[in-house]
């Protein structure tokens, strides 16, 4: 099966080594105590479920419809799938095991609550648990929707890596992007079928943590300083990580699907202007920093839309590449070392790009090596050619994407010289 051949195919990339299999609750790496796990007996459950329908979502005491019991179902699932999250987050920052980062686009992950409970094995007592309110769990499970994460092969390949890797106990994390309006959602009228945005975050998405902790600087065009080689103007946006746990079958393994947004910066609201009622100018670089996350494939027929995917695209690589860096000079210091040794980088870490998508994440990872870090470009290039993958989902012409040199340039002028020189040397 699919999800058989993905969870062969990680196993051999990142290498011959033991299944990291998380360990009960311990003390977190700042000494704060875990706590115990939560009961899942029916009675405990049933209980679980009540507060959240109280306290989490906010329904009436006049009523519990479908929607309300949904949410307090989904709530108390969720706080379930965080204290296996939290366990593994922990045995993995302990045990500093060799990772493995997939970067994709899509990801076609289906309905999180019907897949959770029973990788949990919890279907049972919430189906009880949720009699006792009068409420069928299969009925409460069809209200949610799909996440508007994916389109089709190239996005189920990425859930079913996900859900292989957990239940495999591997150590592993998905990046991608938040799409606010998914793909599209297909009506029909009397003069036909029309497309519509997808409305799968309306009422929020009850599995997903936004963190506020995790944020990175994105830039856009600019310039090159050509005696000191910093990159430096252009436009900035943040990046801001949204934490999705995907749980193992059979395991308390629950492993990470991190999703970007982007925030515009505060000093991008031009104050003045509002007050004077030019309320549109005043907005604009905010406008033009929310729109990047807004839909999954936007059209490209335009130049303006071939600028936007490639915002896209160079907003999902530098992010990830920005997270794994942190996380791999963070996990380096708890060892107590002075410096950083990256030669350790490629034995630690492994990131697979899906699809021609994530290529950026190449020279973003050498552009950061040498620009941030201080090495050269010999060393640089060799971290990266030990730690980046690439794998290709299809051979169609259409899949195999072309960016004009003029865009690329502009947009991404430091890339676009690492990319000469590795062009010049292979």
């Amino acid at each position: 099966s699919m999800c058989k051949a993905a969870g062969a195919a990680i196993s051999k990339v990142i290498g011959a080594q033991q299944p990291v299999t998380p360990l009960p609750p311990a003390p977190t790496p700042f000494g704060l105590p875990s706590a115990e796990m939560m009961p899942t007996d029916v009675e405990h459950i049933a209980g679980n479920i009540g507060y959240h329908a109280k306290y989490s979502a906010a329904s009436t005491p006049l009523e519990f419809n479908t929607e309300q019991a949904y949410r307090a179902y989904a709530n108390s699932v969720q706080e379930r799938l965080v204290e296996r999250w939290d366990a593994t987050y922990d045995h993995f920052e302990r045990e500093d095991p060799k990772m493995a980062y997939y970067i994709s686009m899509e990801y076609l992950m289906g309905r999180t609550l019907a897949n959770a409970v029973r990788n949990i094995g919890l279907q049972g007592p919430y189906a009880d648990a949720l009699e006792k309110f009068g409420k069928d769990f299969e009925e409460l499970e069809m209200t949610e929707k799909d996440a508007g994460l994916g389109n089709g092969g190239l996005g189920r390949l990425a859930a079913c890596f996900l859900d292989s890797i957990a239940t495999l106990d591997l150590p592993a994390w998905g990046y991608g992007l938040r799409y606010k309006y998914g793909l599209f959602k297909q009506g029909t009228s009397t003069e036909g079928q029309f497309e519509m945005p997808e409305d799968w975050l309306d009422s929020g998405n009850p599995f997903e943590v936004r963190r506020d902790d995790l944020t990175y600087p994105i830039r856009f065009f600019g310039e090159v300083d050509k005696v000191t080689g910093e990159w430096k103007g252009g436009e900035e946006v943040v990046a801001v990580a949204y934490d999705n746990p995907v749980p193992g079958y059979g395991t308390n393994n629950t492993i990470n699907l991190r999703l970007w947004s982007t925030d515009p910066l505060s000093t991008d609201f031009d104050l003045p202007p509002f007050n004077a009622g030019e309320h549109l100018e005043a907005q604009e670089k905010q406008m033009k920093a929310t729109e990047i996350c807004a839909v999954l494939y936007p059209g490209d027929d335009s130049l303006e839309g071939k600028a936007l995917r490639l915002r896209q695209q160079y907003l999902l690589c530098s992010a990830t590449v920005q997270d794994i860096v942190a996380t791999f000079k963070r996990r380096q210091a708890k060892k107590g070392l002075k410096t950083v040794n990256w030669n350790q980088f490629g034995k630690k870490c492994t990131i697979q790009m899906n699809d021609t998508h994530p290529t950026l994440a190449a020279p973003e990872l050498i552009r950061i090596l040498m620009d941030q870090e201080g090495l050269n470009w010999t060393q640089a290039m060799a971290v990266a050619k030990d730690a980046v993958n690439y794998t290709n989902h299809t051979v169609l012409p259409e899949a195999l994407e072309k960016w004009p040199l003029s865009l690329m340039d502009a947009m991404l002028p430091r890339h676009m010289q690492i990319v000469r020189r590795i062009d010049e040397e292979f």
